[in-house]
Order: structure tokens, then sequence, then C-alpha cells
């Protein structure tokens, strides 16, 4: 049985109101006009159990963190890590983590025995979305060695035809979206075009976890009881 809706506030009534971005497939991506993914699939099953409706608001990923504590929404999604300079504000915390996710640049498959390690990167172009954790670690990791970090990322779709084109040469991302993204990309025999390269952890385990708003504190501690039987690491 669902739980009562008033076991705590939100923003609309009877509605879970989340923000998200839409270029971080499978965490939260666009299908068909609907938004979907593992992060929305969570936050949808969480309001289920809730008994309240669902509405999705699109944001870029930059400050996506900090809507719930403007305000904005009850819950922000799309693979995020905490760091110390993604400032929630007063009104909000980040959930308990869900999942435990690893660096990795995707690249082309051809290019898989000459592209192992930072230093093969030199002269290379590495796209990033901006703010990301590929972007910081990308700075981190493969700036200094001679790479050239590109935080611009129209779509995944656009970034992958221009991986594929030759006209840049790495995709960073986390590794459950680039292994995503491996898998999508096929020849005319059904083989991979992609592969991952340089796959390593950050120096601080990159744990994913929600921005939430925490007017009504109930909301965090009722959705940290609901990932604590959904964690998946």
């Amino acid at each position: 049985m669902a739980k009562n809706k008033d076991a705590f506030t939100t923003i609309s009534e009877g509605i879970l109101t989340i923000c998200t971005y839409t270029e971080f497939a499978p965490f939260s991506y666009e299908d068909g006009g609907d938004i979907v993914g593992t992060d929305i699939s969570v936050l949808r099953e969480f309001a289920e159990e809730m008994d309240l409706k669902v509405e999705i608001k699109k944001r870029d990923f930059a400050g996506l963190w900090e809507a719930p504590g403007n305000g904005d929404c009850d819950v922000s999604a799309a693979g995020m890590m905490e760091y110390e300079d993604r400032y929630l504000g007063e009104n909000a915390v980040w959930s308990d983590p869900y999942m435990l996710v690893t660096r990795s640049l995707l690249i082309r498959r051809s290019d898989l025995e000459i592209l192992k390690c930072p230093g093969d990167f030199e002269g290379k172009k590495i796209v990033v979305t901006p703010t990301s954790s590929a972007h910081i670690d990308g700075d981190l990791r493969y700036k200094p060695l001679g790479a050239t970090i590109i935080p611009l990322v129209p779509s995944q779709d656009e970034v992958v035809s221009q991986l594929l084109a030759g006209k840049i040469d790495a995709f960073g991302e986390g590794d459950v979206s680039n292994e995503y993204l491996a898998g999508k990309y096929l020849d005319e025999h059904g083989e991979k075009l992609l592969a991952l390269t340089d796959v390593h952890s950050m120096e601080n385990p990159e744990l994913l976890r929600f921005a939430v708003r925490s007017v009504d504190e109930r909301l965090p501690s009722t959705l940290n009881e609901f990932i604590r039987k959904i964690k998946r690491f």
C-alpha cells in the first residue's frame, strides 16, 4: 500500500517536482519526447510509493544542484556527485549516495591500441560536460599533459557524431554513461564502433546523489530510507 502523500510537503501539493539535465544517458535523457533514465525511474518509483504524481523540469547541468534550495523543484537528479563548491543553499541537502561510478574516456574503437593512458592524449581533443566531474577530472588528469579540454555538449549524440567523424578524440563521462553509449553505436555487422579507455577512480570516490529540498526535513529523510532499499553498490 502506498504511504500517505502527506508524509512530507512538496512545492506543489501531491506532486514531486524533479529538475534534471537530459544529456546524461542512461541516468536522464529524452526518448520520443519523454524524459526517462535510471535516475528518473528511481524517483518515479519513490513518488509512486509516496502516492505522488511527478512533474519534470529540464535544466542545464551547471547549477542543477542549486534548484531545490532555490525552490524550483523538490529534487534535482542527473548523475551528480557532491563537491565543496557545489553549494546547495540553506534549504537543500545532498541525499545519501545511490550509486558508485568511475571516470572514463569514450574513444573510437580503432584507437583503442594507441589511446590507453593520460599521456597518450597529448595534443588530443576531449569533450566534457561543463562543470561536471568529467570537466574537473579532465582539467586535472589530461590538460596538464597537453590535451585540449572542450566543455561543450550540445547533446550526447552530437558529441558521438563528432567523435566518429574524427573532429574530436574522446568524450569524458562516467563509466556507466560511456558503456551505454558504446553499446548504442554499432556498425553494419553489429560490432561496437566505440570503446572505453583509461577507466579510473577519482581521488574521492564518485558517489552519486540527489540534491533535495529540505524545507520539510521529512522529504530527504524519507528519500534516504528509500535509497537504502535500492542502493546499487
